[in-house]
Parts: C-alpha cells; sequence; structure tokens
C-alpha cells in the first residue's frame, strides 16, 4: 500500500503480523497509521510486530498513536501488539516521551516475533453471516458449535444467546461477521460491523446480556479501522465447566487454529 508521504508493507511470519511503516508519520497519516494498526490487530494471527526504524515523525507526540492503537486494541481482542526500533535516535526520543507505556520494544523483528506469547488453547471462528432473517439463527447455531468444540460446557446455554442478542439489535446494511475467540478462562463473542450504538441501544443491550449471563462479563467496543467496529462481550467460564472439546468436522468459515 503507497500513498503521498507514508508507505505500510504486511506480511505474515510464524504466525504473526509483521507491519513496515516507511515515509512520514504527520498529521496528515496518523489516522491512516492507526487504522492499518487496528485493521490487523482484529485479524490477528497470534500478535502484531510494528517495524519503526523507517518511520519519521514530524512530531515526537504523534508517536502516541502506538499507544492509542494498544488501548483500543488490548481489550478485545487482546492481540500482543509489540514495537521494533534498531534506530538509537527513534529509540531515544520514544524513551524520553515516556513511550510506549504499554508496549514492548525489540531491537529486531525476529526477537519481537520469537517474544510473543502464543497461547495453546487459543481458537478463533471468524463467520461472515447471511443477511436474511434467518441471521440470528446462524449466529447461535456457529456459537453452539464452537462452544462444543471448545468443551466448555457451561457455556453452551450462555454464548449463543449473546450471540443472538448482538446480532438482532444490529442494525447495518453491509454484512456482519461473527467473531468468537476462546483464549484460557476467558470467551468472548462480538460482531464486526460499521454500525455504532448511541447510550440508550448501549444500556438495552447491557441489561439484556446481563439477565443471559451467569458468569462474570465484560462489554465493550473496539475500533476495527475503515469505519467499522467490533461489538463485544467478553465472559469468564468457570474452571469446573470445562469438559474434553468435540472434534466435529466444522465448514473451514468456522474456525481457524492458532
Amino acid at each position: 500500500m503507497a500513498g503521498d508521504s507514508l508507505e505500510v508493507d504486511v506480511r505474515e511470519l510464524n504466525g504473526v503480523l509483521v507491519v513496515r511503516f516507511s515515509g512520514r508519520l504527520d498529521w496528515a497519516t496518523y489516522m491512516r497509521v492507526q487504522d492499518v494498526l487496528l485493521d490487523c490487530a482484529t485479524k490477528e494471527l497470534v500478535g502484531v510486530v510494528v517495524e519503526l526504524d523507517e518511520l519519521v515523525a514530524e512530531s515526537p507526540a504523534l508517536l502516541v498513536v502506538f499507544d492509542v492503537v494498544w488501548l483500543s486494541a488490548a481489550r478485545w481482542p487482546g492481540i500482543s501488539l509489540s514495537l521494533v526500533v534498531s534506530d538509537h535516535r527513534l529509540r531515544s526520543t520514544l524513551e524520553s516521551r515516556g513511550l510506549p507505556r504499554h508496549i514492548p520494544m525489540h531491537t529486531t523483528t525476529s526477537a519481537a516475533v520469537a517474544a510473543v506469547v502464543r497461547h495453546r488453547h487459543e481458537d478463533r471462528v471468524d463467520a461472515p453471516l447471511p443477511s436474511c432473517r434467518c441471521l440470528p439463527h446462524v449466529a447461535e447455531r456457529i456459537t453452539e458449535r464452537a462452544c462444543e468444540r471448545w468443551g466448555v460446557q457451561s457455556m453452551l446455554d450462555v454464548a449463543p444467546q449473546i450471540a443472538v442478542e448482538l446480532v438482532s439489535h444490529i442494525e447495518d446494511n453491509s454484512p456482519l461477521s461473527l467473531l468468537l475467540r476462546m483464549r484460557g478462562d476467558k470467551l468472548s463473542v462480538a460482531v464486526r460491523t460499521t454500525a455504532r450504538f448511541d447510550l440508550r441501544q448501549w444500556h438495552i443491550m447491557r441489561r439484556n446480556i446481563a439477565s443471559i449471563a451467569v458468569c462474570n462479563f465484560t462489554m465493550g467496543e473496539t475500533p476495527a479501522g475503515g469505519g467499522r467496529h467490533i461489538i463485544w462481550a467478553l465472559l469468564d467460564v468457570p474452571e469446573d465447566s470445562h469438559r474434553p472439546p468435540s472434534y466435529l468436522p466444522e465448514a473451514a468459515v468456522f474456525t481457524r487454529q492458532a
């Protein structure tokens, strides 16, 4: 991808997305950098590594974009984000500004990729949903099958209904995607959409999901770049609910094993 003052290259390395920025980071390209990284984070494999040596910031203040992305993406999907900076001047600039506040910084790409924490029990579902009246039923069935695969018995009466609740309240002319993630004792149910909720809709949604959930949960919204957003609910899975997963044959669109 090329622009007047900024070039972006994205490649995959051992399940990690490596993003290299070349050119100028200024007020005109700030939002592009943010959108590219948010888009990568919400398409996550196991992590995102950002190479910065060829990026020249017009102002050190603009480097806060990396913390902004981290804060947006850390809650959902909790993706690992790290920086590669071997240039001593850039590293000094970052450190003098106290940046990045939350993001690990490495001197080589290989070191950054090697440091990415790979979750042993991580799995994911990215499923485009049909634009028809059967959409809630499809979302419910996909979530049921995911819970069966992941062996989280107690979630079979919770997660599918939350998926139905999410897709039933989103009015979007563009196709929706159902996103499910299982990491350790956390199960997330989410929808990628261009629609936005107002405060009244958020209140209704939280109340309805609270009536469904029998576990601790949080809800939120994460920008996904390109005008899209991910509306998500993150559920705590009780330890005693786990059973051996059922290895049922699935359509390729349903899951991607990390």
